[in-house]
């Protein structure tokens, strides 16, 4: 019955290769939008995960906004008081509290922005990942500077080198460059927190403070207390991974309501195919009937047809997939919140058999009508046969 079912599908190849396509693009856009969304969710897990801390202490306001632009190296308009980073580290829930004050320091004649972070030693040991490609491992005085590995390319210094800015009216000595990470800290200027501070005449002030604690099973009640801070708030990074997917997941719904309509077109050309085919084949059929065969099996055997050609499709789709997919996802990165810096487009296995599944049941179904109606031609019609 394969071989009837294919030899009946090459009749008509290009109407059947339209089908073909219709569900391909279906199914390559359920994909896409499935495999985006499990690549941002385990990118920004890991991204997350990656910090080394379980919250955020922020200037009042937005604190999602906050946490996210201080993750993605961009100042604040606001600053915390230094007396709020002695407050966090005294809470009994506090293993780490790590300070950082951010400054952006335009470069209009190079159409590019610097990010400077003042930090301290509490930050190295916040990263223990954080490691130097060239120079020395920390700062060791206070008018030195450590790259990102991308900022240190943007200025082609290397370690021992000066480093003067214009803006800020400081000589300062490169005393090491990172190593690449595929992070946010790739493209960031480090200084002491003091003379970040001094720098930019933030005295005793901060942007945000990062906390690690003892025990993540604390963090509700540490919260709770950081959060009587005076001009601070507390953001805990499940909370912002919460907020940041369920964003995504309004933009989600919208793209497959838009694959839903393309599926739907899809299941539309397998009707409009099958049904053309038991319109065209109608005196055939009827022989087939007349030489013996069944309803049941004239039903399976165009049902059989559709699952071929949805099958096709579904494969095909996938194939599609793997290949625009990723450069779909880099398109789209600029413009979901806090986009991470790893792949964002992921399609395991489970999300592609999913896909591939739903394509092959609505193409399927898309042929149950015309498939029951030629299994119901009464043999006599072979007898109009010209």
């Amino acid at each position: 019955m394969i071989l009837l079912a294919l030899r009946n599908l090459w009749r008509r190849p290009l109407r059947h290769v339209l089908a073909l396509i219709g569900i391909a693009v279906s199914v390559a856009t359920l994909a896409c939008l499935g495999a985006f969304g499990q690549g941002y969710r385990d990118a920004l897990q890991s991204e997350l995960n990656g910090m080394g801390m379980q919250m955020m202490l922020v200037p009042l306001g937005c604190p999602y906004d906050a946490a996210a632009r201080v993750l993605r190296g961009k100042t604040l308009e606001f600053s915390l008081p230094q007396s709020a980073l002695l407050t966090a580290r005294r809470d009994p829930a506090v293993s780490l509290a790590a300070p950082m004050l951010m400054a952006v320091v335009p470069q209009v004649h190079e159409g590019r922005t610097d990010v400077w972070v003042g930090i301290d030693q509490s930050t190295r040991q916040m990263k223990p990942w954080w490691k130097v490609e060239t120079g020395a491992p920390w700062f060791t005085g206070k008018n030195e500077v450590i790259l990102g590995a991308e900022a240190a390319e943007l200025e082609m210094r290397r370690p021992g080198d000066l480093f003067y800015s214009p803006e800020t009216h400081r000589t300062l000595r490169v005393a090491g460059i990172l190593q690449r990470s595929g992070t946010a800290d790739d493209s960031l200027f480090f200084v002491p927190l003091t003379t970040a501070q001094a720098m930019f005449h933030q005295t005793d002030r901060i942007t945000a403070i990062a906390v690690q604690l003892h025990d993540p099973q604390q963090t509700g009640a540490a919260s709770t207390r950081l959060q009587t801070i005076a001009g601070a708030q507390v953001v805990t990074l499940s909370e912002m991974m919460g907020t940041f997917l369920n964003l995504v997941g309004a933009v989600k719904t919208l793209l497959f309501s838009l694959a839903i309509v393309a599926l739907t077109i899809g299941a539309l050309g397998v009707f409009n195919t099958l049904l053309s085919i038991v319109v065209e084949r109608r005196s055939e059929l009827a022989m087939m009937r007349a030489l013996g065969a069944s309803g049941p099996q004239i039903f399976a055997l165009l049902t059989l047809e559709s699952a071929i050609l949805t099958l096709g499709g579904g494969v095909c789709g996938l194939i599609m997939s793997a290949f625009v997919g990723r450069a779909l996802a880099s398109v789209a990165r600029q413009w979901v919140p806090l986009s991470p810096n790893e792949v964002l487009f992921k399609l395991t296995p489970n999300v592609a058999a999913n896909c591939f599944l739903i394509g092959l049941g609505v193409g399927v179904l898309a042929g149950v009508v015309p498939a029951w109606q030629a299994s119901r031609l009464p043999p006599a019609l072979a007898l109009n046969a010209d």
